[in-house]
């Protein structure tokens, strides 16, 4: 579920390292653990979802990076995990992996992710309209952003 990934199978050639401002960083620490949707579902161990990602956060070190596996373009389960991370107080680096491109960077942005490992886009900056694509927001979400009607508490 959790374990440890070889970094040498994260590095590949066309796949480039961005942060949260869109700069692509070559000196991120990769992820020391992965976490891949499907498994951590299916795995049948009697605990709650809540529970699991309850003790994913617990685990983590202040070193750990986490990385979640996107394993289809249209499968939203690795968003559910990483807000679900965050609502449990996970705030340590957390890495998008797998089928990304950087037409989602906006709203895996906002569900808390740090780092997005994305196919080479020709550029070592991605551009502001890829990061801010919209003006204002409906709803709270994990980056801190809120709707212009929602109290700053």
């Amino acid at each position: 579920m959790n374990a440890p990934i070889p970094h040498e199978s994260l590095m590949n050639d066309s796949i480039f390292i961005f942060d949260l401002s869109g700069k692509r960083v070559s000196d991120a620490t990769l992820p020391t653990q992965i976490i891949e949707p499907a498994k951590l579902i299916s795995d049948n161990n009697g605990q709650s979802i809540t529970q699991k990602i309850e003790d994913i956060k617990t685990a983590a070190t202040a070193q750990d990076v986490i990385g979640i596996k996107f394993d289809k373009f249209a499968d939203g389960r690795s968003y559910s995990i990483a807000a679900r991370l965050r609502e449990a107080g996970y705030s340590g680096a957390l890495h998008a992996l797998g089928d990304i491109n950087q037409e989602l960077v906006f709203m895996l942005r906002r569900v808390g992710f740090t780092h997005f490992h994305l196919p080479n886009p020709g550029t070592t900056d991605l551009a502001p309209h890829i990061l801010e694509p919209f003006a204002g927001y409906y709803q709270a979400a994990q980056d801190g952003s809120h709707a212009p009607w929602q109290k700053h508490i």
